[in-house]
Formats: C-alpha cells, structure tokens, sequence
C-alpha cells in the first residue's frame, strides 16, 4: 500500500525488506506510529495495536476506521492542491476536518517542518513524476485501502513504553520505530514528541525486559549497539529525507532465520 502520510522517518519503502524479518506472531504491536508505513503493508495479526503520542496522527487513523472515514474520502477529493490550502491547514474543526488539515499539511508542503504547522510553503516540481498534485489526487484511493486494513486495528494515544508494556506477552512481535537518535541526524526538532538520549535508553531498558518478539529501527549508533550486544543486527543502505546516504538498521532479539513462517 501506498503512504498514508509524507512523514519524517516513515518506513513506506523499506517496508517489504522490514516485514520479512518478522516472525509467526497472534499480537502485533507498533508504540510509535507515526505513517504506519509497516503495519498499513504486513498481513494482519489477529490483534494488533498502534500508538502515538501525537493526537493528530492518532486522530487521523481513528477516523478512517469509523464510519466518518467517508466523509474524510469525500472532503480530500474536493480538496484542490493549492498554496491557499497549506497556508490554511492548522488544526483546527471536528476530528474529520482536523484530519484532512493533517493531509493537507502532509503531503502539500515542502519539508517535514510543514508536518506540524504548514509553514515550509507548497510543495511544487517540475521534474518529478508523478506531481506532487498527482499524488494528492491519488491518495483518496490510499485511504480507501487503509480504512479496510484498519478496520480491527486498536489505536492508542499513549506513552510508547506504557504500550509495549501493557502488550507483552510470548506471542507478542514488537515493532518498535522511534524518533532518530539525536546523535543520528543533522536538525532536531522536526518531530511533535522528539527523545532525548536520555528517552532512548529508557527505551532500551524497557525492551531488554520485554517477553515478546523486538524489532528495533534506527540509523546506526553506539548506544543500541552497545546496550543490545546479542542481539541479531540487520542493516540497508537508504536515503535520508534531506537526500543523504544513511544506513538503516534493525536490532532483533531473536534470529530470523530461525523463526520465519
């Protein structure tokens, strides 16, 4: 499935190569959201859950698995890609309107930034194909597809840690995808809830804990390989959103290729 949202740090593309270190699992948990790029593209779990912290992220998916997801559909169509409506899409409305101003902010503006308040300016190329306009007229079908997959998904607005906690168990699979590192990145503050380094070994320690499946997401860095020495360690090379070469990493606490189905 296509993205959801345009989304800092959003796994769209690296989704099949994630999903196939998944193991045989009856929970699935995602504690950090954000575009749902993994679950929205991985067969479903008999229960599954996903969390954010941002309520406006949280307010998206809430609406398109109720009965006001056509009403969403409906006002995204007749939404024009034009710079009147970035300049325009603060939160503000009922939870459908706040939801197509999130879309609006997503996908019509220029950076990340834009994720948040719609100030980056209109997102316009002439080189690439499709359009950034092409994309919005498409993204109705997107959502018509994501409303399905959502339909038994639980959507939590929580602390991630709270989450894999209160979710854990054997047959639990932990999809865990936080904010970058700080150290990883070159700008802070592009995130509504960013962690410090602090946050992210509170993180390890509650996953070093965990009974269930992990899979951790993150550009490579000490402090995981350092705190999860043992554990199995996949990575691929990708491209930042600011066009830069990184490598992406998974850290699991089991073997892969002992537990795939």
């Amino acid at each position: 499935m296509k993205a959801v949202l345009r989304y800092l740090g959003g796994k769209n593309r690296l989704a099949p190569w994630i999903i196939r270190h998944f193991p045989a699992h009856t929970c699935y948990v995602e504690p950090y959201g954000g575009s749902l790029g993994v679950l929205l593209n991985k067969a479903p779990a008999p229960v599954e859950i996903c969390n954010d912290k941002d309520g406006e992220i949280v307010n998206l998916f809430r609406v398109l698995r109720s009965e006001d997801a056509g009403r969403l559909l409906e006002a995204v169509m007749l939404t024009p890609y034009s710079r009147d409506e970035l300049n325009d899409s603060a939160p503000a409305g009922d939870a459908v309107e706040r939801a197509r101003r999130l879309l609006v902010r997503s996908w019509m503006g220029i950076a990340s930034d834009s994720f948040r308040d719609g100030r980056s300016g209109l997102l316009v190329s002439r080189n690439r194909v499709p359009s950034p306009a092409t994309d919005w007229d498409r993204l109705p079908e997107t959502l018509r597809l994501a409303t399905q997959r959502l339909k038994h998904v639980h959507v939590e607005n929580r602390d991630a840690l709270d989450v894999l906690q209160a979710h854990d168990g054997p047959e639990t699979l932990h999809y865990v995808d936080p904010p970058y590192m700080p150290t990883t990145r070159t700008r802070t503050g592009r995130y509504a809830y960013e962690m410090t380094e602090d946050d992210h070994r509170r993180l390890l320690n509650v996953l070093l804990t965990l009974q269930g499946k992990v899979v951790l997401s993150g550009y490579d860095n000490e402090l995981y390989n350092s705190a999860l020495q043992g554990w199995h360690k996949d990575s691929i090379k990708t491209i930042s959103n600011m066009a830069s070469p990184r490598l992406e990493c998974l850290w699991l606490n089991y073997n892969p290729q002992l537990t795939l189905f």
